[in-house]
């Protein structure tokens, strides 16, 4: 079993490699939230660690009963399945809620003056087609 602790961008996690009982390898994630002390570490580890490899052993045999009983037998090619991982870490990582709310308060206002540059724009055009008509108007009477 490797225990490996790491910092996502958010939050603190523990990646979990482990041989499962079936002797598959097995991986699984745990989130710590902020930076684990020693102490969490510790406690963790000795009544923790074991519930937690557990509760993923019954979800992953249970998922693999599930396929068996839907006859779905499909393999990812390997390339792919890294070609994937690389593209989810080349995401940009959000950190906090604070940089997500000040992105969605920047798309408002991002659609709000593309509201306000159309409303102008067929405003300015309304009046240049009055001001045509106008002259045009003029131009008959013969003034």
């Amino acid at each position: 079993m490797k225990l490996t602790i790491y910092f996502d961008g958010r939050f603190w996690c523990g990646l979990i490699e482990y041989e499962s009982i079936q002797g598959d390898y097995r991986a699984c994630k745990y989130v710590f939230g902020p930076e684990p002390k020693d102490k969490e570490l510790e406690h963790f580890i000795y009544f923790k660690l074991q519930k937690f490899m557990n509760k993923n052993d019954k979800y992953f045999n249970n998922m693999i009963l599930s396929n068996e009983t839907n006859n779905i037998d499909k393999k990812i090619n390997p390339k792919k399945m890294q070609r994937k991982i690389n593209k989810e870490k080349r995401k940009p990582v959000m950190s906090t809620k604070a940089q997500l709310t000040i992105n969605k308060s920047r798309e408002q206002a991002k659609k709000g003056r593309k509201q306000q540059k159309k409303l102008h724009k067929q405003c300015s055009k309304k009046e240049k087609f009055d001001l045509k008509q106008k002259k045009k108007l003029e131009k008959k009477k013969g003034h």
